[in-house]
């Protein structure tokens, strides 16, 4: 509790930054041949969001809109936990040649890996998303937010 505490203090704090760059990878994840756990703070854009899904290996994740507090537990059917388990395995982050400072309304995506090797975080917007080689997988992790909180 205390680190989600913590982790939605960081992004609200980030979030009110104008001049937003990407954060480059502090490691690059290992194939996730055992567990893994994937955490995504989705925050920004004008009407201050701010949702938080973390995504087990085992299929288990919880899904928390900070705005409404309304928090959902689900199941990921084993296809969703595959196709998630490649999108871990191949999570790299290309470090963009100039950063793009002008998001002021932009949506921020905070991404921690965590599996048997060493973690990988890392922290893109709207603009540097499409080159970031994380696409796939926060579309797939915004997606399961949204269907969650319908």
């Amino acid at each position: 509790m205390y680190r989600m505490f913590i982790l939605m203090l960081t992004v609200t704090l980030l979030s009110a930054c104008t001049n937003v760059t990407p954060v480059p990878v502090k490691a690059t994840p290992s194939a996730p041949t055992a567990s893994w756990t994937v955490k995504m703070a989705h925050s920004g854009g004008i009407m201050g969001l701010l949702r938080v899904i973390e995504v087990s290996s085992t299929g288990n994740f919880t899904v928390l809109d900070e705005r409404t507090q309304k928090t959902v537990n689900g199941q990921l059917s084993e296809a969703e936990i595959s196709h998630l388990a490649e999108l871990v395995a191949k999570a790299v982050l290309a470090v963009p040649g100039k950063p793009n400072n002008s998001c002021a309304d932009c949506f921020i995506y905070t991404l921690e890996i965590s599996t048997t090797g060493k973690p990988f975080q890392a922290q893109v917007n709207d603009i540097s998303l499409p080159g970031s080689g994380l696409e796939p997988m926060i579309t797939f992790l915004r997606e399961l937010m949204d269907q969650s909180l319908k």
